[in-house]
């Protein structure tokens, strides 16, 4: 949960070719199916910090991290992408990104056979150097041909083919501080965080520095998905219509897509409906900085009434230097109970 006990003293470091103290920095954690950036400001004058960042490599293993009430925990760990020295302002600024860099620079021609999502998946974070951890999804990739499920990639990133299956199987993919990718379902977050707010008096009282939830009323209405698909083998259209019931009235959205079997059409329908639901909330808190938070995670929020439940974490921005260390956690769903399952 958010710390209440007060702002401890702070110190975060970059560690490129050896350890140096940070002037104001910035780690962006995301879980929206995109890397997570970095960046920060090192003075010239740090020991040490000049020479092993002229010299040090764009595949080289950097983290960032922080001490925050006496505790060191990582924020980030990536490769760095530019280093821009100030020779007059005396400073040092560094920007980079998380492991996932060779997903978006690597290129894929090439075609998976009678494979899982996740099995595809799995190779191509392999290919990089990197371990994964995923839900276990069950769905084929690709597109039934005679008696094999193929999928195909045409020249395009190992980012998008993870993209469009997550897509295909209602997830999202994102890479945690210590440089584990993940793979999960919507609504099965890696541990929750919780806050709250107290208006039971005034002054209210909260966990967090600002707390702010957006309804989204279009969001809410009842989201009808309806998907269908030619099959040439079958000489038949599959098709299937899921719908989340909501408030106000209905949003229809309809898609077409050739060569998927039944189950395959279920699992696009399931899939886009709850991406367009859980559009509906949107959470907005900036607590006392604290790493213990994480995209990934899900955020448990009491004391509103009407919108006490748990939300997909998506981002958070911790922001830290001579002025503090603070945490902005931005988290998305829909109302509790509107999800289709």
């Amino acid at each position: 949960m958010a710390i209440t006990s007060g702002v401890g003293k702070h110190s975060a470091w970059l560690n490129a070719g050896g350890r140096f103290l940070i002037e104001r920095g910035q780690v962006q954690q995301s879980a929206q199916r995109k890397s997570s950036t970095f960046h920060c400001t090192i003075p010239i004058s740090e020991k040490g910090a000049y020479d092993a960042l002229a010299q040090i490599g764009g595949d080289d293993e950097v983290t960032i991290e922080v001490m925050t009430r006496g505790a060191t925990s990582t924020l980030i760990t990536g490769t760095i992408n530019d280093v821009d020295f100030d020779y007059i302002g005396r400073k040092i600024t560094v920007t980079g990104r998380d492991k996932s860099a060779g997903l978006h620079e690597n290129k894929s021609s090439e075609k998976w056979v009678n494979k899982s999502t996740t099995d595809v998946v799995r190779d191509l974070i392999g290919r990089i150097g990197m371990v994964g951890k995923f839900d276990d999804m069950q769905n084929m990739a690709g597109k039934i041909l005679e008696q094999d499920f193929v999928k195909l990639s045409d020249n395009v990133s190992y980012a998008y083919v993870i993209h469009k299956l997550a897509e295909r199987d209602g997830a999202r993919w994102w890479v945690d501080a210590q440089g584990v990718f993940h793979y999960a379902k919507f609504n099965s977050p890696t541990g929750t965080y919780s806050i709250y707010v107290d208006q039971s008096s005034m002054p209210v009282r909260s966990d967090c520095l600002h707390l702010r939830v957006t309804h989204n009323k279009q969001a809410g209405k009842t989201i009808e998905v309806d998907f269908k698909a030619w099959h040439p083998r079958d000489k038949k259209v599959h098709q299937h219509t899921t719908v989340i019931p909501g408030f106000g009235g209905t949003k229809r959205y309809g898609y077409h897509a050739p060569t998927l079997k039944q189950d395959q059409v279920e699992a696009h329908a399931k899939a886009q409906a709850n991406e367009k639901a859980r559009h509906e909330l949107k959470v907005r808190a900036t607590v006392v900085g604290d790493p213990s938070v994480a995209a990934g995670m899900g955020l448990s929020l009491q004391g509103t009434r009407y919108y006490d439940q748990t939300f997909d974490i998506d981002t958070v921005v911790h922001e830290f230097g001579m002025s503090g260390h603070t945490s902005h956690i931005t988290a998305r769903s829909a109302k509790s109970g509107r999800s289709a399952t």
